[in-house]
């Protein structure tokens, strides 16, 4: 699901007869993603906004560290890592034998050349905020195999800071204008067609992989379908082998059907949100912020939206049941205090709200309009906008004060970053709060961790407390096989796909 960001489904809901029309691909494993990218579709990981990018980018490229499905640092380019007694200097040890798709080998100038890239201004890449922590001087290549990086100050979770979506390792040298288009990476799969103006996207596997024995796979086709019955209907008939992302409903369609096996992800990762512009009213009065999250029946979300696939949100994405939470209990209904809440801000008759929503993501228009039964006792009247899907993120979202969004999961330190910091790139409420941003950026140095999972306890309070955004409840990510298909389980981030094992019986 989204942002990403879940973005852009420009690209039209695709057919089953389109997708079986392509000879070239007629031996290529069929991957269906649900959220395309359109003309913003990007194979450079340093502007990894869509889900779309992530599922091309992670077919060509890796890391130099990833994220496991606890959201714990894994190897994968660095085969080790180890930090000075100051704290201030990390050592990666790189995989030897690595080469990119074109023959030249990786090298720790490639490293040190993708994180200087990711965070010099000059790139403009979304994920700079997030590697805000290091220094362009202090990333070195110590030797071919081994790139050291000394921070200013000590950053406790370095390595598992530098595994976030947009550090995929690219060559010394790529340019932003190769890059666009062209993947040239160390991964499992290497580029074959690309050609999105015939919505064609095929990618062979590398035969000279680092992995050994891996990919499975010869060739994946990799296309989007934007409407949820033609993805269903495209499994049942054996002309797809994998949908990356299934709502609910498709999974009840799904269920019982001899022809299609759901895998879940490992634990609910993304999450649903219903996003308040704090700067512009009446969302900039808090009480009214507050009264807003106070309608909310956070079960009743999981129990209808979700058909019991996920678990109640309280407005920070951190979920309940995740040991650093601020609280394990979920947030509970309250009417009658919302309603104190909105007369004390000066609207003792209620108020009229437009709610901008789109099917662009799963869920989306039912949690809208569950949430304008849910608000109404209150006097709450929500208008549910429904905009047109294939324009909706680059028209309405972030565009409009009240709309419909959901996120990724990330690891805590990343996700209480990314679009919470006043300075975010996609901060949706147009939020600022100093102690918070304070909060943040003390947390990245904290050695002690008692202390550390204070500060990530507070800065959520404040968060759900004053923030602008509704997080009624966190999703399980749920892929489909084909029956006769295996090796591919989706990730509790839905920015990591893993195809190396994905294959299929003839």
């Amino acid at each position: 699901m989204n942002t990403r960001l879940n973005c852009s489904a420009l690209l039209a809901g695709l057919t089953i007869s389109t997708f079986l029309a392509l000879p070239a691909a007629a031996a290529c494993l069929k991957v269906i993603g649900t959220e395309g990218g359109g003309t913003s579709l990007t194979m450079d990981p340093a502007f990894n906004n869509l889900n779309d990018d992530s599922y091309q980018q992670n077919l060509v490229f890796n890391k130099l560290v990833n994220i496991d499905a606890n959201f714990q640092p894994v190897p994968e380019l660095a085969k080790s890592w180890s930090v000075s007694e100051d704290g201030k200097t990390w050592t990666f040890v790189l995989e030897e034998g690595v080469t990119f798709h074109d023959g030249k080998p990786l090298t720790a100038a490639d490293v040190v050349y993708t994180f200087k890239r990711l965070i010099d201004p000059a790139t403009g890449s979304p994920g700079t905020p997030l590697l805000s922590f290091l220094d362009p001087a202090g990333i070195v290549a110590v030797d071919d195999h081994t790139v050291a990086m000394t921070t200013g100050d000590v950053v406790a979770e370095l390595p598992l800071l530098v595994a976030n979506k947009y550090t995929m390792i690219v060559q010394d040298g790529a340019t932003s204008e190769t890059l666009k288009s062209t993947g040239v990476g160390t991964g499992p799969f290497v580029q074959d067609v690309y050609d999105l103006a015939q919505d064609t996207r095929i990618f062979r596997k590398n035969p000279a992989y680092w992995r050994a024995g891996l990919p499975v796979a010869e060739c994946i086709d990799l296309k989007v379908i934007t409407e949820e019955v033609s993805r269903v209907a495209a499994i049942q008939a054996g002309s797809a082998d994998l949908i990356l992302s299934a709502g609910p409903a498709a999974l009840t369609t799904l269920k019982d059907d001899p022809t299609a096996q759901p895998v879940p992800a490992a634990g609910a990762g993304g999450y649903m949100t219903l996003s308040m512009q704090t700067d512009a009213p009446p969302f900039d009065d808090l009480r009214v912020r507050q009264a807003m999250k106070l309608v909310v029946d956070r079960q009743l979300v999981v129990d209808t939206v979700l058909l019991g696939n996920g678990i109640p949100g309280n407005d920070n994405p951190i979920a309940p049941n995740n040991p650093m939470a601020f609280r394990s209990d979920t947030l509970p209904r309250d009417i009658e205090r919302a309603k104190a809440l909105l007369a004390e801000a000066g609207y003792p008759d209620g108020i009229t709200v437009d709610l901008n929503t789109a099917d662009a993501g799963p869920g989306y228009v039912m949690l809208a309009q569950i949430y304008q039964q849910m608000a109404a006792p209150a006097g709450i009247t929500v208008n549910v906008v429904n905009n047109p899907a294939d324009s909706y993120w680059d028209l309405t979202w972030m565009k409009t004060p009240f709309f419909s969004s959901s996120w990724n999961g990330r690891s805590v330190p990343e996700a209480l970053a990314y679009t919470f910091i006043s300075s975010a790139e996609y901060n949706e409420g147009r939020w600022s709060n100093a102690e918070y941003d304070a909060l943040v950026t003390a947390m990245r140095i904290e050695t002690n961790d008692e202390k550390r999972v204070e500060m990530v306890k507070r800065a959520q309070e404040i968060i759900t407390e004053d923030g602008g955004i509704i997080i009624p409840a966190f999703f399980v990510d749920t892929a489909v096989l084909r029956t006769g298909c295996s090796g591919y389980v989706p990730h509790p981030s839905a920015a990591i796909y893993n195809f190396e094992t994905l294959t299929c019986a003839e």
